[in-house]
């Protein structure tokens, strides 16, 4: 339809899908949305809501929460700054990481460190909180909380952590509809792997109250872009009646928002005109993990339990307080953060690294350290891969850049026996960069030589490993806690890769033989394979092995299939 010059003149033209439009329609006190890959999560529904709330209650305290403090500043606040770059000024009606100017009007409560807020003219401020900070919620009186990607963040911790910031002045603030109100995005959780207990507020919307407030917030809307250009054509009677409409119906749509809860669950489709029929198609062809490609972009929930070969490993064995945030707090929200072991909190820069090895073109190793105590802990602190044409030189330098602060430059190396080959089958089709023929265990290890580090090759002469070893060793390690073992431990952020590499790995059983089925790897394309074949979790078995061998009994050989990635001796 054609815009008339006087519409054009007062109003940006700006794109909504349906989703987002029902989720501004609606606008309730609480707002969940399970969407999609592409769906405008961040730019489109979370940081116009921020907008709406702050404006209806300026001088509050609101918080941005995470599962982590740190995945505030490389997961969120770029969309969040992204959207008020493009619709203000900053320095005019908001500021990041700084106090802002003298214009803005002054926040009800005291604030003396602004590196990590996002302020508004209002004198509304958005401070942040995360579960593995509990310290982060002392003195918060917050009036409203966002947060993001709730499928990484445990039910216990967001009561226990996060809730207990919902706590401002009723006398201030209890005017507005979305006062102690919770704002809540993620994508579709996998219920084996995710946190999922967020998806029962569904349950709380009353369907036909939603429909009636979406219609009549409609019908405002209309009305307000009337006002404007009644405004504009100085058109005092129509003014003065759309003033009284606006009026009288906004407090009424409000008082029924207040309380409600709205749940909206939408696939990727749903912003479909903004990312084009080629990007569905893309991410089908290229997401080739069926149970991702439901969650991710169709928002389907998982419903069927595989049978795989970590079977003892779940939820327990993940850990999420993953940093220290002494150098982190020194940043302000919009800096970028440098990403190294120092920020980690289970990595003792005076103690060496353990590592598992899985050469190939697909390379990977996993890192790990112990911590002494009763009991003990060994926790894999981080991941690393690449692909063909990348080999043992970017590998190291990957290492040596993360690690690059670490004081003990030791690293105890595990892999399988393939790595002692001098010419392993799989260098015909992917050649070294290089003339060496060295076997890839001295390779990686002369790489990471000349960097500064000692390696120390601990499985030269490697014999074989069957995969019922593994696969028993794993149900030691995995099972419950006696205090007579390590407990084995990964972390959720930094081996995210891992993790889902574990999720992925599924058992073959052939002739009553325990096997490890490995197709994924033959299957996927080597881009995919991090995440969605067995790549990652075959290095972490390496460490496990090397670390762990000695708990299974000697009557453990047997001729029941070969874990390693290649044959030959």
């Amino acid at each position: 339809m054609k815009k008339s010059k006087v519409e054009s003149d007062i109003f940006n033209q700006n794109y909504l899908s349906v989703v987002q439009i029902l989720m501004k329609l609606a606008d309730p006190t609480f707002l969940f949305g399970e969407v999609g890959r592409g769906s405008g999560k961040t730019t489109r529904m979370l940081s116009p809501r921020v907008d709406r709330v702050q404006n209806d209650m300026p001088g509050a305290v609101l918080v941005l929460g995470a599962s982590t403090y740190k995945s505030i500043f490389d997961n969120i606040l770029a969309g969040l700054i992204g959207y008020f770059q493009e619709n203000y000024i900053r320095g005019i009606y908001y500021e990041v990481g700084k106090e802002p100017p003298r214009h803005f009007k002054p926040c009800t409560t005291f604030i003396d460190d602004w590196r990590h807020t996002v302020s508004f003219h209002t004198g509304t401020v958005i401070q942040f909180v995360s579960c593995d900070r509990p310290e982060s919620m002392l003195g918060k009186n917050a009036a409203h909380l966002f947060i993001d990607e709730m499928l990484r963040i445990p039910e216990d911790k967001f009561t226990e952590r996060i809730i207990p910031a919902l706590r401002a002045d009723r006398s201030k603030f209890g005017h507005s509809h979305y006062f102690m109100g919770i704002t809540g995005f993620s994508s579709t959780p996998n219920f084996e792997t995710d946190e999922d207990w967020w998806t029962k507020y569904e349950k709380d919307v009353d369907w036909d109250l939603i429909a009636c407030i979406q219609e009549m917030a409609y019908e405002l809307d209309i009305r307000l872009a009337e006002l404007e250009i009644a405004k504009k054509e100085f058109n005092e009677d129509a003014i003065k009646q759309l003033t009284r409409f606006v009026e009288r119906w906004g407090s009424r749509i409000n008082s029924f928002r207040k309380g409600e809860t709205y749940y909206l669950r939408a696939s990727s489709f749903s912003n479909l005109k903004i990312l084009g029929i080629d990007y569905i198609i893309n991410q089908v062809k290229s997401i080739k993990d069926e149970d991702k490609l439901n969650t991710s972009i169709f928002s389907v929930r998982k419903q069927k339990v595989k049978d795989m070969f970590f079977g003892k490993f779940g939820k327990k064995h993940v850990f999420d307080d993953s940093y220290v945030y002494n150098l982190i707090d020194t940043f302000s929200a919009d800096m970028q953060l440098e990403e190294s072991s120092r920020n980690l909190k289970y990595c003792n820069s005076n103690m060496p690294l353990y590592a598992g090895f899985d050469p190939g073109p697909f390379m990977s190793i996993v890192f790990g350290q112990r911590q002494h105590g009763r009991p003990s802990t060994f926790r894999a602190i981080k991941n690393f891969w690449v692909i063909h044409p990348e080999q043992h030189e970017e590998l190291a330098e990957k290492i040596d850049t993360f690690f690059k602060y670490h004081r003990r430059k030791e690293i105890f190396l595990h892999y399988d026996r393939a790595a002692n080959q001098n010419d392993p089958h799989y260098r015909k089709y992917y050649p070294l960069a290089t003339d060496l023929n060295d076997t890839d265990a001295i390779l990686l290890q002369k790489a990471l030589v000349k960097r500064g580090w000692s390696v120390k090759l601990m499985s030269l002469n490697q014999s074989t490993i069957y995969h019922h070893q593994h696969y028993r060793l794993l149900n030691i390690l995995f099972s419950k806690p006696d205090g007579r073992r390590d407990n084995i431990l990964i972390d959720r952020n930094e081996c995210d890769a891992l993790i889902s590499s574990i999720n992925h790995s599924p058992i073959k059983r052939t002739d009553g033989r325990v096997q490890l089925d490995k197709s994924s790897e033959k299957e996927l394309e080597y881009k995919d394979q991090a995440y969605y074949s067995t790549q990652i979790a075959t290095a972490f078995l390496y460490l496990l092995w090397g670390e762990y061998k000695h708990l299974l009994p000697e009557d453990s050989g047997g001729n029941m299939g070969y874990s390693g990635t290649y044959s030959g001796s």
